[in-house]
């Protein structure tokens, strides 16, 4: 009896303090990138080649209404950004949330900066180019830009790319490519790298049937390993011919030489003719590599998933959450794993009932040709949600902003047990990225 009384006591206690974590919102000091005169979206995070945290971001100019790449280095001390860079040669890119403008920094601190632009092409609207261009002084200077790839022809649609660095020191990218448009569903996916020089060698086909409109996600392991996720085009077996529209994996253990053959990440079978504009995200923590996506296939929302390495077929997938959008995570350096999420007030209300699956028609759109619009992506009252996961295992959950404002597409990024979280927040017309630390994790 007294064990019980015991054990009884635990889960109490255990539930007051879970109570308070989710909770922390109350204590959680929120800064802005700039002031709320500027119209600022699409974070990305990234390092430079000193380890100092890199916040990216595209934001529209006040001088002649144009949007442009900005970065800015974080300061560890302070707690606040230095002054932001411009990068000069990305006048007019792309501002699709799922295809930003990002730096990379290369092993000697150069700095390549890669963004989208949208092609006039009376014949395809849909048509533009992934350019990237090259700053050796600090952002001081550019290069003029060039396209990553080798398809230069203006009439078909190329982007959704992602950047990091790779162990050695080089820089590697991921695009959607639509130059095989007129054989093929779907857009293919490129991979290509930098190798001595700062510029990009010759593209690698990795794929050539892929949703067109979903970001895309590379990185680098400590071992030096790449690993990639996508959202894919396959035909099961069972389904009578029906397209589906799920995560896949790929990776390199050779620097980028050779790839594996795409491995599903979950088979969701989720059948839609369309993009639903979110893309997975990937981290890895001792060898072991998670996922998180969204997808409307057999249950809507957002999962997550993991595998004991990179030649491993991934575990069942686990519910994160079924009102949230657009996850990113990252890895902690005590096993846990941090994903962050917008999370739809809207849809958590017994009387919203009937929208808890209107992805299903949002997303029926024809974009096979990747349309590259100037656009922002406006959202509701959402509320940006922190999930930590220890050992595979749901540890915590913390809601960041509280859900009254338009809060949406928050990225993250740790170092020593430390995250910094950044997001679009958008108030009075306009919208500013505000960013937040969080200690202890």
């Amino acid at each position: 009896m007294k064990s019980i009384f015991q054990l009884l006591l635990i889960l109490f206690i255990s539930s007051i303090l879970i109570s308070c974590r989710q909770n922390k919102n109350e204590h959680i000091d929120i800064k802005a990138i700039g002031p709320e005169s500027t119209d600022a979206i699409n974070p990305y995070f990234t390092k430079d080649n000193k380890g100092n945290i890199v916040l990216c971001w595209t934001s529209k100019e006040v001088s002649d209404s144009v949007y442009r790449l900005n970065y800015a280095v974080y300061d560890s001390t302070n707690h606040i950004f230095t002054a932001p860079v411009i990068v000069s040669t990305s006048t007019n890119l792309s501002t699709s949330p799922e295809s930003m403008g990002k730096v990379a920094f290369k092993g000697d601190g150069t700095v390549i900066a890669m963004f989208g632009r949208a092609h006039e092409n009376s014949e395809n609207p849909f048509a533009g180019g992934v350019y990237y261009s090259v700053s050796t002084d600090n952002g001081q200077n550019w290069s003029a830009e060039q396209f990553v790839h080798s398809d230069t022809s203006k009439n078909v649609g190329h982007s959704f790319f992602d950047i990091t660095t790779l162990k050695d020191g080089e820089v590697a990218a991921i695009w959607l490519d639509g130059r095989f448009g007129k054989s093929e569903k779907g857009s293919a996916l490129f991979f290509s790298k930098t190798q001595g020089r700062n510029e990009f060698l010759r593209d690698t086909l990795l794929d050539k049937n892929t949703c067109e409109c979903c970001r895309t996600d590379i990185l680098a392991d400590d071992m030096g390993n790449i690993h990639i996720a996508y959202r894919n085009i396959v035909y099961p077996a069972g389904i009578f011919g029906r397209q589906v529209r799920d995560m896949a994996y790929i990776s390199s253990k050779d620097n980028g030489m050779t790839f594996s053959k795409p491995l599903p990440i979950s088979n969701d079978n989720w059948e839609v003719e369309g993009c639903p504009h979110t893309g997975p995200s990937l981290a890895v923590s001792n060898q072991q590599v998670h996922a998180v996506w969204f997808t409307a296939g057999g249950e809507t929302g957002l999962f997550h998933t993991s595998s004991r390495n990179a030649d491993s077929k991934f575990n069942q997938r686990t519910l994160l959450s079924s009102s949230g959008r657009h996850p990113q995570m990252a890895a902690l350096t005590n096993d846990k794993i941090a994903i962050v999420y917008e999370d739809n007030l809207m849809q958590k209300s017994p009387k919203k009932e009937s929208h808890s699956h209107s992805a299903d028609t949002v997303m029926k759109m024809d974009h096979s040709k990747m349309k590259m619009d100037h656009h922002k992506e406006k959202a509701g009252e959402t509320s940006i949600v922190l999930q930590l996961f220890k050992n595979g295992i749901k540890d915590e959950s913390i809601e960041v902003t509280n859900g009254k404002q338009a809060d949406h597409h928050a990225v993250l990024t740790s170092w020593n047990n430390q995250l910094l979280i950044a997001w679009v927040h958008e108030k009075n017309g306009k919208s500013q990225i505000n960013y937040s630390k969080l200690s202890g994790i």
